[in-house]
């Protein structure tokens, strides 16, 4: 019989080989499994990583979680995002993965979430009331660039180099967005010109939090310290990390972070913003990256962007299966909806 326990900084360097060698492209060092899991500015002593052993204490599973500071109608509340659940594949037809997940989904926390499940976690999650996050379970693609993006694609093909989703193709579909601003002039709007954008810093970021989602019900509360963490370990383990506050006038109405591509697609990571002002913010975004070189630009097809993506004839395609349990009934709902904020840099920001 298994047994679950929390995760404790002796596990680290066993847990690092074990996700290594039962995950494809684990990226992750020890200092950066310390950093997302134990030493953090959220940490929570209630809502901890998972680690389960046999009588020989060898480590046949893991799931990690990452506590979230949140906000719902104004009042403050926990989630937390599960990341990097893996069962040694020994003991995959036993009951381990169910048990570490069961005593995740029974804490503390308001709600729960994973960027990406399988069969077999999405029933877990059925078993306690939640669901398929269909809202989140798709991604979309711009091409900046076309001419650019094309030769990328013919100079990967003649060089025999797989065309996949992390390469040239993010999304399984041909873009009529690639036709060019020559073609299709629509799909390339002029940014307005009383909009710009700044580089920002953690605690301008922090700052204007809160008021660009007022007419948000559900979002992150971010924090300086906490934003820093994160964004140190994505610039290390993800390459550059642009982030930027966007301005109508002198009025902040937006930000974002997005990673830029290095011979592949640039990947957004969070754009927020007002309502009325996220066609300007993703805007902004698109005509930084193209200045930068990007070819094309992907992200998650959060529900706020729809009205945006829309206008610039982006392509969506199924990327992954996210699952979310929320125990108010409330909360739930509003979670499937553009009035909530849960970007993938909230969640598995390096299973992308």
């Amino acid at each position: 019989m298994a047994e679950i326990r929390p995760l404790t900084q002796a596990d680290v360097p066993r847990i690092v080989v074990f996700l290594r060698e039962h995950m494809s492209g684990w990226p992750l060092d020890e200092r950066a499994v310390v950093g997302l899991m134990l030493d953090h500015p959220w940490a929570d002593d209630e809502l901890q990583s998972l680690v389960a052993v046999n009588e020989r204490d060898t480590i046949i599973g893991f799931t990690g979680v990452q506590a979230r500071r949140m906000r719902f109608d104004g009042r403050p509340l926990r989630g937390v995002c599960c990341t990097h659940a893996v069962v040694d594949p020994a003991h995959r037809g036993g009951a381990v993965g169910a048990l570490l997940l069961s005593r995740i989904l029974a804490g503390p926390q308001a709600v729960t979430w994973a960027d990406s499940a399988t069969e077999a976690v999405a029933r877990v999650y059925g078993i306690f009331g939640g669901h398929v996050d269909y809202a989140r379970a798709c991604d979309w693609m711009l091409v900046l660039r076309p001419v650019r993006w094309a030769r990328q694609i013919a100079a990967a093909a003649a060089r025999r180099e797989p065309v996949s989703r992390r390469t040239f193709v993010p999304v399984g579909a041909m873009p009529i967005q690639a036709a060019g601003r020559r073609l299709l002039r629509r799909a390339f709007p002029d940014l307005p010109a009383d909009v710009r954008s700044d580089n920002a810093s953690v605690d301008a970021i922090a700052e204007h939090v809160p008021a660009l989602n007022r007419q948000r019900r559900v979002w992150i509360d971010h924090d300086p310290e906490q934003l820093d963490r994160l964004f140190r370990l994505v610039e290390t383990f993800r390459g550059p990390l642009v982030r930027r506050l966007v301005r109508r006038g002198d009025r902040v109405v937006g930000w974002y972070a997005y990673l830029l591509g290095r011979g592949g697609p640039s990947r957004v990571l969070h754009l927020a913003g007002l309502d009325q002002e996220i066609d300007a913010v993703l805007g902004d975004l698109l005509s930084h990256a193209r200045r930068r070189g990007s070819a094309v630009v992907t992200g998650r097809a959060e529900p706020h962007l729809q009205a945006a993506l829309e206008r610039r004839f982006a392509v969506l395609g199924f990327a992954r299966q996210p699952v979310v349990r929320a125990k108010e009934p409330d909360l739930a709902a509003a979670l499937a909806t553009s009035a909530s904020l849960l970007t993938r840099l909230e969640g598995e920001v390096f299973g992308i």
